[in-house]
Order: C-alpha cells, then sequence, then structure tokens
C-alpha cells in the first residue's frame, strides 16, 4: 500500500482541476466517526459566539450579503 507522502506527491502531480475534484471525493471516504474532535479552545469560542447571536450582541449578515463578500475576496465576481 502507498504511503501517505506517496500519494501526496502524486497528487501534486495531477492537474488543479483534478485536485479539486479529488477533494470531495476523499471526504465522502470518511466516516463522520473519523472525524477529529474540534479543541477545546475552538468549542468555547463556537459556545461564545453561539450565546452572543442568541442574545442579539452579535451582528450577523444575510447570506447573499455574506457570499457576495466572500466571492468578492476570493476574486469571484458574478
Amino acid at each position: 500500500m502507498a504511503t501517505i507522502e506517496e500519494i501526496l506527491a502524486a497528487v501534486r502531480l495531477l492537474p488543479g482541476a483534478d485536485r479539486g475534484r479529488l477533494i470531495p471525493l476523499i471526504w465522502d471516504e470518511v466516516s463522520p466517526d473519523d472525524w477529529p474532535c474540534p479543541s477545546a479552545p475552538w468549542v468555547t469560542e463556537t459556545q461564545r459566539r453561539s450565546a452572543e447571536i442568541d442574545h442579539g450582541t452579535m451582528p450577523t449578515a444575510d447570506w447573499d450579503v455574506v457570499r457576495q463578500r466572500a466571492r468578492k475576496a476570493a476574486g469571484l465576481h458574478e
């Protein structure tokens, strides 16, 4: 069986589009039972943010606004 390093070296030889197609294919092979648990600081931060949203103290934005900002930041203009 190939090592992770050998597989990664082979992946690096693929065209960019093929590397991008490979990501969801690999992800679909990972069982949720094998997903790593988030770190304690990350859990604490998400709980803090969730509480702020619940209390109305964290500003939020509509999905369309968030999507537009993300596409602009990524250089993907519609």
